[in-house]
């Protein structure tokens, strides 16, 4: 890609500046598909995900004669070019999409902006009813029963701990069955001054939250736990219940880890990417994570894999959340296949036909094992069930999963929260003596964000919801002692020991050589 950038700017500085004879200028662009090729919009999923999903389509290829292009969107600009490739006609020549990947919370604003199509008598050759039910939500909006997608993976987010400093230290995830307990034993934990096999020492816990996309998904079990939510339907419509009572409990049990610097040191200075690496090099106990970091501790560094990594020799473990009065919700997204409402009608019927190939069973375990994510089958997932590294994950899944609101509104009410989350990060770093204050308002504001989007006129005085925000955040939250020694245990002790005393040596070793080699010099 730097090479063409820089080829075609040399091209334009010569053309431009008329430099020897005047040569036309080529226009450099891909080949377009030949007209019976299908073409496949998907985002890149990290690790080998691009070269299974081209062995799947090789596979579609063989069965049915029918090419597939496949074009691999990025995450951070695939709605927007999504939004507007599917606003235009297919043309004749060029990559419109066949097929489209989208996230479950984009499918009812597709829907609603007539983008994607209803699937209709399609549903006559899939038995929906072997798919999750949470994830057959998104592929509705609201209330309304017509389908317009179909599930391809879960994106499940869970606790994960680090197999071997968990054991080490005693812990089971029963002593942070409550979040007062869970709060305790990250306190044991940071006390402990708790050091990894090389030494290095451990922290307990990290979100991170600079600057970062995942606040929602971080925020929502939190809101969940204690009866809260984002939004909440009423009579009327739709409102935030971002200020409900219920939602600043949780929010207030959020703000703890945010705050609290001994037991989230990192918080407020990484994202939730660099609290992942920190995970991955055994320097970090627990990771709010995804699925699919168990499978990529199974692949090499060459293909996006961790096999070589520390986490991939202490190994990892899924384990039970914190769980609130109200119960211990596991947030679940994902993606699911749709076809364009503008797609090229000459090619329809292939389409479908490809569109059912890849929500096939095997294919979706196929494509699932391949990158960690859960699979939406529910024979599948019970299959999964049998490997213990998942069973936290898939039983939350199962009896307690839970997925944000279908409304077309969703995907802007995603980003107030993601951006209310890094305010209220970028103020506590701060450490102003308001910060209450400060993240009060935040919190206001992002509740007027939401309501103005869902289009609800607020009945209730701004001062006196804005006061009873500020004072419910300044309530303290609960924390449980724990009991239990979380020292180093004497074999790690003496590990860290030895390394200290051989490397001592070692320095001591290098300047008697040298001071060996000036003296035979001098000679």
């Amino acid at each position: 890609m730097l090479r063409s950038f820089w080829g075609i700017t040399f091209a334009m500085v010569f053309a431009l500046c008329g430099v020897g004879r005047s040569y036309a200028v080529p226009e450099l662009r891909a080949a377009p598909p030949a007209p019976d090729t299908l073409v496949l919009w998907v985002m890149d999923q990290d690790i080998n995900t691009g070269t299974i999903l081209q062995k799947l389509m090789q596979k579609y290829t063989r069965q049915s004669g029918q090419p597939v292009k496949i074009r691999f969107l990025d995450w951070g600009s695939a709605f927007v070019e999504l939004n507007k490739m599917l606003s235009t006609e297919a043309l004749p020549g060029t990559d419109y999409p066949d097929v489209v990947q989208l996230g479950s919370s984009w499918v009812p604003y597709f829907a609603k902006a007539g983008l994607i199509a209803p699937l209709g008598d399609l549903l006559d050759a899939v038995d929906t009813s072997r798919f999750y039910p949470e994830a057959m939500k998104s592929a509705h909006i609201g209330r309304d029963t017509t389908v317009y997608s179909l599930p391809w993976f879960l994106d499940v987010r869970g606790f994960f701990v680090n197999e071997r400093l968990w054991l080490e230290l005693g812990l089971h995830d029963s002593e942070i069955e409550t979040y007062s307990q869970f709060f305790g034993v990250l306190r044991a934990v940071a006390d402990a001054k708790v050091v990894n096999s090389d030494g290095e020492p451990v922290v307990p816990f990290e979100f991170g939250v600079k600057d970062d996309w995942t606040g929602y998904q971080q925020l929502a079990p939190f809101l969940w736990n204690f009866g809260g939510a984002f939004v909440t339907e009423t009579e009327q419509g739709y409102r935030s219940a971002l200020v409900d009572s219920l939602s600043l409990v949780g929010l207030r049990h959020y703000l703890k880890l945010l705050r609290d610097q001994d037991i989230s040191p990192y918080n407020l200075k990484e994202n939730s990417s660099e609290a992942a690496d920190r995970f991955v090099r055994s320097e970090q106990l627990i990771l709010f994570g995804t699925s699919e970091f168990i499978r990529k501790v199974e692949f090499d560094k060459d293909v996006g894999g961790l096999k070589e990594s520390p986490l991939a020799k202490d190994g990892l473990i899924s384990v039970t959340a914190p769980k609130g009065p109200v119960g211990n919700f596991t947030f679940v997204g994902g993606s699911h296949l749709t076809l364009p409402m503008n797609a090229n009608p000459a090619k329809r019927a292939a389409a479908r036909d490809l569109f059912l190939f890849m929500v096939r069973a095997d294919n979706i375990d196929y494509y699932s094992r391949q990158s960690g994510f859960i699979p939406p089958d529910g024979s599948l997932i019970r299959i999964w069930m049998q490997d213990s590294r998942y069973n936290s994950l898939i039983n939350g899944l199962e009896n307690n999963g839970r997925s944000c609101q279908n409304i077309p509104e969703w995907s802007e009410i995603e980003m107030a929260v993601n951006a209310m989350v890094n305010a209220i990060a970028k103020n506590i770093a701060l450490g102003q003596s308001d910060v209450n204050s400060v993240t009060a308002k935040l919190v206001m504001e992002t509740h007027e964000k939401i309501n103005a989007i869902l289009k609800h006129n607020e009945s209730s005085a701004r001062n006196d919801i804005l006061a009873k925000v500020e004072m419910s955040l300044m309530q303290p939250v609960e924390e449980t002692k724990y009991a239990k020694d979380l020292g180093i245990p004497e074999e790690r002790s003496k590990i860290s020991l030895r390394l200290v005393v051989v490397s001592s040596l070692g320095v001591v070793a290098v300047i008697l050589l040298l001071v060996y080699m000036v003296r035979v010099r001098k000679r």
